[in-house]
């Protein structure tokens, strides 16, 4: 009889891991309908072939803008990534400092909901008389810029710019 059990629980057992392989583990790994699909991106930017410091960095889609700082070697790494596929960029440095001043480690700021809004400020600051642009023209503003760029699945590690 005890034989009979424990082939009968054996059997139970095996079913139900089957049952858990078969229907998977984990929840799913499709992202919300209306949510973006965001990856890591980083590159180097330089204006005449050297590393432009403190510049703003923006990649930006209908739905999703990414922002960065540069730092002294002109590299830079999106807080909280691109969207994946065509992200149209533009780059920032205003005479003066009158930046929008991030944590020099921009990974610190990834859960920051204030990052768009910081990008959205910069734009008006463009428009505003003030600090004099350093960027020229067709890099320096969403709506002037002609640089873009085709962000994939995977992310990108070498997105560089030379202005």
């Amino acid at each position: 009889m005890k034989g009979w059990r424990l082939q009968r629980m054996t059997w139970v057992v095996l079913f139900g891991l089957n049952g858990m392989f078969v229907s998977g583990c984990g929840g799913s790994t499709d992202i919300p309908k209306g949510s973006v699909k965001k990856v890591p991106v980083s590159g180097v930017v330089t204006m005449g072939g050297k590393p432009l410091a403190g510049a703003e960095v923006y990649f930006f889609t209908e739905k999703f803008t990414g922002f960065a700082k540069t730092n002294d070697e002109g590299k830079y790494m999106l807080a909280q990534g691109a969207a994946t596929g065509l992200n149209k960029v533009y780059v920032s440095k205003l005479e003066g400092g009158a930046t929008a001043s991030l944590a020099a480690d921009p990974t610190s700021v990834l859960d920051d909901p204030t990052q768009s809004m910081i990008a959205n400020q910069s734009q008006s600051r463009n428009k505003r008389k003030g600090p004099k642009q350093l960027i020229p023209p067709e890099f320096n503003s969403e709506q002037t810029s002609k640089l873009t760029i085709d962000v994939p699945e995977k992310g990108v590690k070498d997105a560089n710019f030379n202005l």
